[in-house]
């Protein structure tokens, strides 16, 4: 019998359960940078950067040879890049300085360099190297919060735990 499960055994499968949101899931913040690296490498990435930097760039569902895309970076990583990007228009970095130094200020706290001291070596601002650890920084789980009461803090240590009365 030529049924369609036999001919498709892909059908055969049971479906998956659909995805879900979840609000409370960590957002993972990444640049446009690293997202073209992502889908069609560094290097490729970077001489785009370098033949498009600062400009809004119209990246094709089906690139051809003759488009911008193309003739920059080449076939193959133009028709990557429109499996991501096709029929967007991207305003492209205008250099890849930016998200290296965030990752050079990531490895030297971790290095415990001081605030100071990372804001000099990189010539960027302290406030904005408290800004790239702030967005680095890994979620924390909440620690079981103390039962509330109705006394200040400094009451109860002076006068030790409150008696509640029946």
């Amino acid at each position: 019998m030529n049924t369609v499960p036999s001919r498709m055994p892909a059908l055969n499968r049971a479906p998956s359960p659909p995805l879900r949101f979840n609000p409370f899931a960590p957002a993972v913040r990444t640049s446009l940078y690293d997202q073209i690296g992502h889908s069609i490498g560094d290097d490729a990435a970077d001489k785009l950067i370098a033949d498009f930097g600062g400009r809004r760039l119209y990246i094709p569902v089906a690139p051809a040879p003759g488009d911008l895309v193309t003739r920059s970076i080449g076939l193959p990583a133009a028709l990557a890049m429109a499996r991501v990007f096709g029929g967007d228009r991207l305003l492209i970095p205008v250099t890849s300085t930016h998200a290296r130094r965030r990752v050079r200020i990531v490895a030297m706290r971790a290095d415990h360099v001081s605030i100071s001291r990372i804001a000099h070596e990189l010539r960027c601002t302290e406030r904005y190297v408290y800004k790239v650890l702030a967005l680095n920084r890994a979620p924390e789980t909440p620690a079981a919060a103390p039962a509330p009461t109705s006394a200040p803090i400094a009451v109860r240590l002076k006068r030790g735990p409150i008696q509640q009365r029946s």
